[in-house]
């Protein structure tokens, strides 16, 4: 009898906890739910971009040579370069702004005549190289000085910034500011106010290629380095709240 009552007991005090529980549980989701971020945002992209003169221009160019034998090609194609970077560095062009950034050597066919197997008529090597000319005044002489060593290819021309550190982060403070002003027209229109910012992320933006030219035109055209536009992007996540 008294093992029956104590059980009873034991089952009577967990029908309690548990109605005491409930109520704590559903406050503390009802909580959860009115914290959740997804009720009340407002995502905006903001875009900032900013001009500036270049300092520095970024050459590609470099020698393409053809001889029947493979070995002859590609040995043409090294003394060639090795000639025009000693120009280049007479040039007042420093060897860590000097870099190669291709070398290839590829056959050559000619025509295919019925079933015929194609052979290769000759073999094509190229080596390229960039060039970062920071003296801007004498662009169009190491362009020169690399087309007399035997440079037969250019590759493209464009300006840049030596450190573009500065410039790119007033970019990015602009960014930021279009975004803040983009939300508080969007949230004012909607009758509410802007709060705090739940997230917030960079995005990429770019612009397009540069145009190229043949190596001859370059050699006696003058270059007008303008201005850069530096851009930057930015995604940000605004809370919202109802205007009083």
């Amino acid at each position: 009898m008294r093992m029956e009552q104590g059980r009873a007991g034991w089952k009577a005090a967990l029908a309690v906890c548990a109605m005491c529980a409930l109520p704590l549980g559903t406050a503390a989701r009802a909580q959860d739910a009115a914290a959740t971020p997804d009720a009340g945002r407002l995502t905006v992209m903001g875009e900032g971009s900013v001009s500036v003169v270049p300092d520095m221009a970024i050459l590609t160019l470099g020698v393409q040579t053809e001889d029947s034998a493979a070995t002859a090609a590609f040995d043409a194609a090294s003394a060639t370069m090795e000639k025009i970077l000693a120009a280049l560095r007479d040039s007042g062009i420093e060897a860590g702004d000097l870099q190669t950034s291709g070398l290839s050597l590829s056959p050559v066919y000619g025509e295919r005549y019925e079933d015929a197997p194609r052979a290769p008529t000759m073999y094509r090597a190229s080596s390229d190289l960039n060039v970062r000319v920071r003296d801007l005044d004498r662009l169009g002489a190491v362009i020169d000085a690399a087309a007399k060593a035997g440079g037969n290819s250019f590759g493209g021309l464009r300006f840049a910034l030596s450190d573009p550190d500065e410039a790119e982060n007033a970019a990015r403070r602009a960014a930021v500011q279009d975004a803040q002003d983009k939300a508080a027209l969007f949230a004012d229109a909607a009758g509410q106010t802007i709060g705090g910012v739940i997230e917030m992320d960079e995005t990429q933006t770019g612009g397009g290629p540069m145009p190229m030219m043949e190596a001859s035109v370059m050699r006696s055209m003058p270059a007008a380095e303008g201005t850069l536009d530096v851009q930057a992007g930015v995604r940000i996540v605004f809370a919202l709240s109802p205007q009083p």
